[in-house]
């Protein structure tokens, strides 16, 4: 109703009551009639309403109701009780104002006061208590849904002047006096009552709400606030306009009241409130002791509610599901409390206070919701927790908890609930639709109807948007197309859609578990303003949980459990899945602790279980059921892979607390020189390095110090680097001698003590200490005594002398063989160079102990055998390992005998014939950094050269002459043999004086024979020997200086090389067989043609080139080639004195002398000819000649 009608018909009550009459207008003729006068009753009872006001009004001036009165006041109340609207109640109003007006407080107004009195009052406790209490709850809705009416009449009489006091009311049925005694006694009643009385609407609250300790009065006192804060309580709503004030730090005033009141000084007649200051003052105490109460009754029902959603989410935890009786009144309560909490929050905005403060109140919504808390989680990341925190990174944090907000991005009608509400049933009590109601919601059919078929087709074009933004799923990877999508789907909103995509999220592609994090941010951003979208989703993986978990045989669904029970982690994490369904599938699964179920524990562990154990709502749960899982992997029998995932799930769940790992100060030389060698020491830039380094001041001892301690530990550097790092170090003895000494004997140092050590975690320092002393040998740093003795101090540290079978080390177990490792390291990376002297000598020796050593331990593991036969195959390649420790026991005696014996006989034994250049460089010293800087590249040249010059030395070395007795010859054999061959010498030197002189022509490969003083006997090295080894020998002439020297190399006999070889040899042996056979059947036939007696024999054969006559005049003479010896079935020729034949003669001889040792080792009919046959095979040359 407008103010100023308001105070106008205020002031016009006023006068009525104070005794005024003529105040409404009335006809001279008033209407007396039956008709009229009911109609009149009658529609004051039903049908008041804006539109009938002007009809009320003109009968009131028209119609003589005054006999009528007692069923004019009935019916007015009956009238006034089943308003509803503001309009309605304003017409109400009116109607009153002009009845009390027409016919004044007497007659009229006092009667209608007491029946809205009785309407206000609280029913009797008594009467209830005789009610059922389903009569009992329908009573209370009636009386609820009257008052809330009445109220706002009653309040708003008493602003219009109508009503005053209670003392100014009476009962209807004391109407005994008449008309003339009322008028007489108005005056006098209105001078004496209400003097000290409290207003009408301060009765009825204090009758409302000082005994209802149950608080449903509530919502009545939430009408009145909101209807009468600023005409009663001298207060404006939080959301009216113009009467809030911005304060400098934003605040505004408005809600106490007191700023208002400062302020009605500055408004208008028409905008004070209706009641003075102290009246204000006392209707705000009665809605602040009202409000403590209610307060208390928040804090005691959110206990209650908290506590009833413990024992329900422990009976589905344990069940796996609550009764229905025991969810609806759950349900029930929470309604209440949510009712009671947005009621409360209305009286507190209204009288300034605050609102108490329920700790369980998130919680009890959320497991109501069906969802965990994730703020906390945010908040414990952010450092309000203890621990490493819920999320791995700021990244992850802000991926589960900045979710975007729909309704800054999307028109929020999009967002609301498209569904039909059902109206409450404390409002459908006693409501009835009117004639004009129902034609208005016939047309609003009509209206809805001719919608429909539009909306039909729109819907046509929004499934087909649907459709395209389904196929979009499997492409969501990051938060901007996640968020997107979203967004997209809030413009096609509706149910069937929300179905629709429930159902799609459920069907995850195959081999897809990549998409689950980003669905279920899709989820969790829609599920803000869609609830049934969530829980749809969640719903379903329950349900396929248990259904899983009913078909256990069934192996080939392991990946659907796995991917399940990861989508619901995934859920868990953004706060959409209830704590008991989580926890259901945890007990379930350790029920039943199988493989498949302890694989769906670890993976739902691994996925959320950081977050339930640090989120502060799950985490008693979850650290008790942490403590179960692991009591039941102690005390069960399970296998050793599903013990190792168990074990690190729950490590990855609950790490062990452990201080944090101070940082090292470091100054900035050292982690210059660590730079240096750490991570830019490569193969391309050493040399720029070794400047570097050697430019650094070496004065000072803090430098020297900390190189000291880098070249020290080559653990740190990466292992294929450790050479590099020798290179350098061997490059620094020239200028600094006894900073390398000192870091060589560190080195040692180091590695006896990691044996007395002898912990695992060193091991891969272990390895690079010894492969870098091996280094250092390559590079002539240290002598190989200090690495035998190094070798043998690994092998025999704690064992007291040799290793023995059956006796234990502490420090060298039988099953622990990374001792093997460090000596397969060490002479892998510098045995191929023990190949010669006293060093060759000493790595026999040392292979054979190295080899009983083995024996010793346990049967080695395979990648440890492989390493033994690698080692062996590199240093000695012909060494035959032993099977087992009495064949090893055997030759490590025989290598102890021959040792002993070798001592004995020859105590100067050889030193190794490397020369070091170590003690030339000495005097070098340390120059100008830009004289030595030029020189470091050529230093580095040296060391690389020394090594490859000892590479080449070995090679040489390694081709084993093994010379064997010669056998006896008779002398006439020989002096024969010599005659005749110097006789087709001295033919072949005639032939040859007019021959032209050819090119030069490399000798063939020469090798001195072992134990001869003489120079000129030479033994020419044939082509490949076959060994029975599977292996090909062959002779390779190599050149040192102005020496020819030549070496044995075995080849594979399967190798392509060695086949083509063969190959060669087999088509020269038939050439040559071919040959023979045509010669001996020439021969044949000339002896046939002679004697005809004489048979040629198959074993001699008659050379082309020992024919001599006129045939040979004018031919050049054919030098002897490899294809000329016959390696195969001839019989050795000896020639002893051939060092008076030329040169090429002598050569010849040579060869075949060699080719005699060679075959000596033949069977006795290659090796044992007469005289005669040597001669008969001379006669049948010169007879062929």
């Amino acid at each position: 109703m407008d103010r100023a009608r308001r105070r106008e018909l205020r002031e016009v009550n006023e006068r009525a009551w104070n005794g005024e009459t003529d105040l409404f207008p009335v006809g001279k003729s008033l209407d007396s009639t039956l008709k009229k006068n009911t109609a009149f009753i009658k529609r004051l009872r039903t049908a008041i309403s804006p539109a009938t006001l002007p009809t009320f009004l003109q009968e009131i001036r028209t119609v003589s109701l005054s006999k009528y009165l007692s069923e004019i006041i009935s019916a007015c109340y009956e009238g006034l009780c089943k308003l509803k609207s503001p309009g309605e109640i304003e017409a109400g109003v009116e109607i009153v104002s002009a009845l009390h007006q027409r016919f004044g407080p007497a007659e009229f107004t006092e009667y209608l006061g007491w029946l809205l009195g009785k309407g206000m009052a609280t029913p009797d406790k008594a009467a209830l208590k005789t009610l059922s209490p389903e009569a009992r709850e329908k009573e209370e809705k009636d009386r609820l849904v009257r008052q809330r009416v009445l109220l706002r009449v009653v309040t708003e009489l008493w602003l219009v002047g109508v009503l005053r006091t209670l003392d100014d009311v009476s009962r209807p049925d004391d109407a005994t006096k008449g008309a003339t005694g009322k008028v007489t006694e108005l005056k006098t009643r209105g001078s004496t009552k209400g003097g000290g009385a409290e207003p009408f609407p301060l009765e009825v609250l204090k009758d409302l709400l000082g005994h209802d300790r149950e608080h449903v009065n509530l919502p009545l006192l939430v009408i009145f606030v909101k209807a009468f804060g600023w005409d009663v309580l001298g207060v404006k709503a939080a959301g009216s306009e113009g009467r809030k004030s911005v304060e400098e730090d934003g605040a505004t005033k408005g809600s106490n009241g007191i700023e208002d009141q400062e302020d009605e000084a500055s408004l208008g007649p028409d905008e004070t409130p209706f009641t003075p200051p102290e009246l204000q003052e006392r209707f705000r105490n009665i809605l602040k002791r009202y409000f403590d109460d209610v307060k208390n009754h928040l804090v005691r029902d959110q206990k209650a509610i908290f506590s009833q959603s413990r024992k329900n989410a422990e009976a589905y935890v344990k069940s796996g599901e609550v009764f229905e009786d025991r969810q609806s009144n759950f349900e029930k309560q929470v309604k209440a409390q949510e009712r009671l909490v947005s009621n409360a929050q209305i009286i507190a905005d209204i009288i300034g206070a605050e609102m108490p403060e329920l700790k369980d109140s998130d919680d009890a919504s959320g497991t109501a919701n069906g969802s965990i808390g994730i703020v906390k989680a945010g908040e414990y990341l952010r450092g309000q927790g203890d621990g490493s925190g819920i999320w791995e990174d700021e990244e992850e944090r802000r991926f589960y908890e900045n979710l975007v907000d729909l309704k800054g991005k999307v028109p929020g009608i999009l967002l609301e609930e498209v569904k039909k509400k059902k109206p409450d049933a404390d409002e459908q009590v006693g409501k009835k639709i009117d004639a004009v109601d129902a034609a208005d919601a016939s047309k609003a059919a009509e209206a809805a109807a001719a919608d429909d078929q539009s909306v039909a087709i729109a819907n046509k074009t929004i499934g087909a948007q649907v459709d395209a933004l389904l196929l979009r799923l499997p492409d969501l990877t990051n938060k901007e197309i996640i968020d997107q999508t979203a967004i997209d789907f809030c413009f096609l909103n509706s149910k069937a859609s929300r179905n629709r995509l429930v159902k799609a999220l459920t069907d995850v592609p195959k081999g897809r578990g990549d998409l689950l994090p980003s669905w279920s941010r899709l989820v969790a951003t829609l599920g803000q303003y869609m609830p049934d979208i969530p829980k749809g989703l969640v719903d379903y993986l329950d349900s396929e949980f248990r259904s899983l978990q009913k078909r256990k045989e069934k192996e080939f669904l392991g990946q659907v459990r796995l991917s399940n029970i990861r989508y619901l982690a995934e859920l868990t994490k953004f706060g959409i899945v209830p704590e008991h369904v989580v926890f259901h599938c945890l007990k379930v699964s350790i029920d039943d602790f199988s493989r498949m179920n302890i694989e769906i524990i670890c993976n739902l562990l691994e996925n959320c279980g950081r977050y339930l154990l640090r989120n502060p709502e799950t985490s008693p749960r979850m650290a008790s059921f942490l403590e179960i899982l692991q009591r039941k992997k102690s005390v069960q029998h399970i296998g050793q892979a599903e013990r190792m995932l168990i074990e690190n799930a729950v490590y990855y769940v609950d790490p062990p607390q452990r201080p944090a790992i101070q940082q090292k100060e470091r100054t900035p030389m050292e982690l210059f020189i660590r730079k240096l060698i750490y991570q830019d020491l490569t193969k391309r830039n050493y040399s720029k390095v070794l400047r570097q380094i050697r430019r650094l001041h070496w004065e000072e001892t803090e430098v020297v110090a900390i190189l000291h301690k880098v070249f020290s530990k080559p653990g740190k550097v990466k292992y294929g680097n450790i050479h590099l790092l020798a290179i350098l170090l061997s490059a620094l003895y020239r200028y600094h001698a006894d900073f390398v000494i000192g870091v060589i004997d560190h080195v040692v140092e180091s590695i006896c003590f990691g044996l007395e050590q002898n912990d695992f975690k060193f091991n891969q320092r272990r390895v690079a200490e010894v492969k870098y002393l091996g280094e250092l040998y390559n590079y002539r740093m240290l002598e190989h005594p200090v690495v035998f003795d190094t070798m043998y101090k690994i092998m025999t540290f704690g064992h007291g002398g040799p290793p023995v079978p059956g006796r234990n080390n502490p420090f060298d177990m039988p099953d622990d063989f990374f001792r093997i490792r460090l000596i397969s390291t060490l002479l892998e990376t510098c045995g191929m160079f023990f190949n010669k002297g006293a060093a060759g000598k000493k790595l026999d020796y040392f292979l054979s102990f190295f080899q009983y050593y083995i024996f010793t331990k346990n049967p080695l593991p395979m990648d440890i055998d492989f390493i033994v036969q690698d080692i062996f195959s590199l240093t000695r390649p012909q060494w035959k390992l032993a099977s087992n420790l009495e064949e090893a026991s055997k030759v490590f005696q025989l290598a102890v005998a021959q040792d002993q014996k070798t001592t004995s006989l020859d105590k100067g034994a050889e030193q190794d014939d490397r020369t070091s250049g170590m003690s030339s460089d000495d005097d070098n010293g340390d120059g100008d950094d830009d004289d030595d800087s030029g020189s470091d590249e050529g230093d580095v040249e040296e060391i690389e050269q020394d090594v490859s010059a000892r590479d080449s030395d070995s090679e040489e070395e390694e081709a084993i002459v093994v010379t064997r007795q010669e056998e006896e010859i008779d002398p006439e054999f020989e002096e024969d043999f010599e005659r005749e061959y110097a006789k087709l010498m001295a033919e072949s030197l005639d032939s040859r004086k007019f021959e032209r002189k050819q090119q030069f022509d490399l000798p063939l490969p020469v090798r001195s024979k072992k134990g001869e003083a003489m120079a000129g006997n030479e033994t020419v090295d044939s082509g490949p020997d076959q060994n029975t080894g599977g292996t090909m020998a062959f002779s390779l002439l190599t050149k040192r200086g102005n020496r020819q020297q030549s070496r044995t190399v075995e080849l594979p006999s399967d190798s392509q090389f060695a086949i083509a070889m063969k190959t060669q040899q087999q088509a020269e042996k038939e050439e040559q067989r071919r040959i023979k056979n045509l010669v001996l059947n020439y021969d044949l036939r000339e002896n046939e043609d002679g004697d005809g007696n004489e048979k040629p024999n198959p074993h001699y054969h008659n050379r082309a080139d020992a024919r001599t006559g006129k045939e040979r005049i004018g031919q050049r003479v054919r030098k002897l080639q490899l294809s000329d010896v016959d390696w195969y079935d001839r019989p050795p020729q000896i020639v002893k004195n051939g060092s008076n034949l030329p040169m090429d003669d002598r050569r010849r001889g040579e060869g075949l002398a060699e080719s005699r040792r060679r075959n000596q080792s033949m069977t006795s009919n290659h090796r044992m000819h007469s005289s005669t046959g040597t001669r008969r095979q001379l006669r049948l040359q010169k007879v062929a000649a």
